[in-house]
């Protein structure tokens, strides 16, 4: 195209014209006007010059607008090089489309996206590429050739071969284009896929969906924040807590005007737990797990036991750690917790009661299973295994027991009558005796079967019934014997009297003397019979009082130091310094020591030691004096042990029998005891027990002394 000249140009062109007239007008002025010359040549000089200036001045024109055509083609190509390359690289779609809705142009991106190759689709009509994909996009093409506004799909669902079967997303924007002249020259769609973003937010609302229904099946409720300077900020917590709380969700949605969690989670605590569970909550370390159990004020003032489960994060790029907390409704742990300690309070107080009812019967009392395995047994029944338990033995297997030998043959008894029995049981070594009951109990369908065995304690029982058997045979032979010694002693003492009277006349008769001997020496023995029969039935009436016993004692081995000396025998004396006082019968008690002394004396060959001791010791708990006289004799017979106490009863020639009777019979009145056993060294034992007023320091165990 032909630019005009500028006005510039003209005006010089004028000017020219101008000067070229005036330099003709000259020259015809010279040669006349009426010149023929002249009138052809100025004319003709001014339209060459005219003329030559008008084309001087079109040719300059004409190379300088060839020039600019140039110089604009170049810089078109180049834009259009610039939007090709820009098209080509940028991730959106781009297609231009004539206003019969041709393809005019496709970028990469958008061939891709449709996976065909560019080249298929320019010329074809938008449905003619991908029906599918046309039908949708031809309407929304054809309003947006019709308006100026910009028209946008905000999600555009299609399927391309570039992935067949497989829903596609894309945001469109469809524009008008116009020429330079505002023709409508066609419309461009931009199309950005959307469906891994559209994948994602799907996925994202399963996932928050799913959540969604978890934290509401569950029946915990969850909060959170971040923990900023030990301070909670940006509170939430999951819609449970309502259940839980009996509060509104919306209760917990506000923050506090500081920033941290709204007023209600705070008020909400129990006030004795707010300090212990704000002080775990906000000492989180970063990583740490805290769990702690509170108590919750509901809505409707109801206390709820809980468990907060927290942990918290690594702090993140702003060094805020994340919390998070599980909060478990425990109250009906809690209750159970509480009334199963309460129970167990109660069997243990019961248990503890009946352990002591249990301990508290005096007898030994045994619980056995039915294969006489031990199962329970009273304080009392644990005496008899030197302090040791053997719950869960075998009674056969047990340690041994003096009443063992006579319950093991009750028991198998038992179990093959299924009622009960009663057996008495004496121990031999410490002659006490006992009354064993047991029972045979069924529990319910026979599977546990029990044997209550009850072991009575019946040596005194025994001894006082037959302390009152003697001493009711005493007191008829007491009656007897004092009525006959008194018959005897009158004439004993005429008998006395006449041998005395012959002695008198008749003494200096030498063949009478060994009469008078004889009779003197059986008036004496009848004599001695006599007091000791007054003795026997004496009734118990005398002088009691509490005092130390080693004066009694002394006076005793003084009164059978004669006889001693006269046997050849040595009394040696061990008595203790110091005794406890006993209550006594000290006339009474001396005739027990010197007859104890004498018997042993007599009992003992020439040259034999008898040695008599005190001590202070104990034995079932109470404090006992015991004196212990041992000769060098050959000691009892065990076939006379059991017969030494009854009256009358003697192996010494020339005794009447009566010496331990009475003995024995002075020792009950103090309540004391006696006993008699060979000594493991040789030689008779008596062992005397007096009970003592009093128990003194030095006073040891009995069995540690027994030797």
């Amino acid at each position: 195209m032909t630019e005009s000249p500028t006005r510039l140009q003209l005006v010089l062109a004028v000017l020219v014209a101008t000067g070229l007239a005036a330099l003709v007008a000259w020259v015809g002025s010279r040669l006349g006007s009426e010149s023929p010359l002249a009138r052809v040549l100025v004319p003709t000089v001014l339209v060459l010059a005219t003329t030559g200036v008008l084309a001087t001045l079109w040719a300059r024109a004409q190379g300088r607008t060839r020039h600019e055509r140039d110089a604009a083609l170049r810089t078109a190509g180049e834009a259009s090089a610039l939007r090709e390359a820009v098209m080509d690289v940028t991730p959106v779609g781009f297609a231009f489309f004539d206003r019969d809705l041709r393809y005019v142009h496709v970028n990469a991106a958008l061939a891709a996206m449709n996976g065909l190759p560019a080249s298929h689709h320019l010329g074809h009509h938008v449905t003619g590429v991908m029906p599918e994909l046309g039908r949708l996009l031809a309407p929304r093409l054809q309003r947006a050739l019709e308006t100026d506004a910009p028209i946008q799909d905000t999600c555009l669902q299609v399927e391309t071969p570039a992935a067949p079967g497989e829903p596609r997303f894309w945001f469109g924007s469809y524009s008008r284009v116009r020429g330079a002249r505002g023709e409508v020259l066609g419309v461009i769609a931009a199309l950005s896929e959307l469906t891994e973003r559209m994948r994602a937010e799907r996925s994202l609302q399963e996932h928050e969906g799913r959540l969604d229904v978890l934290t509401r099946s569950l029946p915990d409720y969850l909060w959170g924040g971040k923990l900023r300077g030990g301070v909670l900020r940006d509170f939430y917590c999951t819609p449970v807590i309502e259940r839980t709380t009996g509060y509104p969700a919306s209760a917990f949605a506000q923050s506090s005007p500081d920033g941290g969690p709204p007023p209600l989670w705070a008020e909400m605590i129990h006030p004795e737990d707010r300090a212990r569970y704000r002080a775990a909550i906000e000492g989180l370390a970063p990583g740490a797990e805290v769990e702690l159990e509170h108590r919750l004020i509901c809505a409707d003032g109801r206390v709820r036991w809980v468990r907060s489960r927290a942990a918290a994060s690594a702090p993140d790029s702003q060094r805020e750690l994340h919390v998070g907390c599980v909060v478990t409704d425990i109250t009906d742990r809690r209750l159970a917790d509480d009334l199963r300690q309460r129970l167990h309070d109660s069997f243990r107080r019961s248990a503890q009661e009946w352990r002591r009812t249990f301990d508290a019967v005096a007898s030994p009392l045994l619980v056995l299973g039915g294969d006489t395995t031990i199962h329970r047994l009273n304080a009392a029944a644990v005496t008899f295994f030197d302090g040791l338990d053997p719950s869960g033995q075998p009674l056969s297997t047990a340690p041994q027991t003096p009443l063992r030998a006579g319950i093991l043959p009750l028991i198998e008894e038992l179990r093959r009558t299924r009622g009960t029995a009663t057996r008495e049981v004496t121990d031999p070594q410490s002659r006490r005796t006992w009354e064993v009951s047991a029972a045979w109990v069924d529990e319910a369908g026979g599977e546990d079967s029990r044997i209550i065995l009850v072991a009575t304690e019946v040596t005194h029982l025994l001894e006082l019934q037959a302390s009152l058997r003697r001493s009711e045979t005493m007191a008829a032979m007491g009656a007897i014997v004092a009525g006959v010694a008194h018959e005897v002693r009158n004439p004993l003492f005429s008998i006395s009297a006449v041998v005395d009277a012959v002695d008198a006349t008749f003494g200096a008769r030498a063949e009478l003397q060994p009469y008078l001997e004889v009779l003197r020496g059986e008036v004496k023995r009848l004599n001695h019979l006599t007091q000791e029969l007054f003795e026997y039935g004496r009734p118990t009436r005398g002088e009691w009082v509490e005092g130390p016993v080693r004066p009694v004692v002394e006076e005793a081995l003084s009164a059978c130091a004669l006889s001693g000396e006269q046997a050849g025998v040595a009394v040696v004396r061990e008595l203790a310094p110091e005794l406890p006082p006993v209550r006594m019968d000290s006339r009474r008690l001396f005739h027990v020591f010197r007859n104890v002394v004498e018997n042993a004396v007599q009992h003992s060959p020439r040259g034999a030691t008898v040695r008599v001791a005190t001590q202070a010791v104990e034995e079932a708990g109470r404090a006992w004096v015991r004196c212990t006289v041992h000769d060098g004799g050959p000691g009892f017979r065990e076939e006379d042990l059991p017969h030494v106490f009854e009256p009358f009863f003697s192996k010494r020639r020339g005794g009447t029998g009566l010496g331990l009777s009475i003995v024995q019979r002075i020792l009950e009145e103090h309540q004391g005891v006696i006993r008699l056993r060979n000594h493991p060294d040789g030689g008779a034992e008596v062992t005397l027990l007096l009970p003592a007023v009093s128990s003194p320091p030095s006073a040891q165990p009995l069995d540690s002394l027994a030797s």
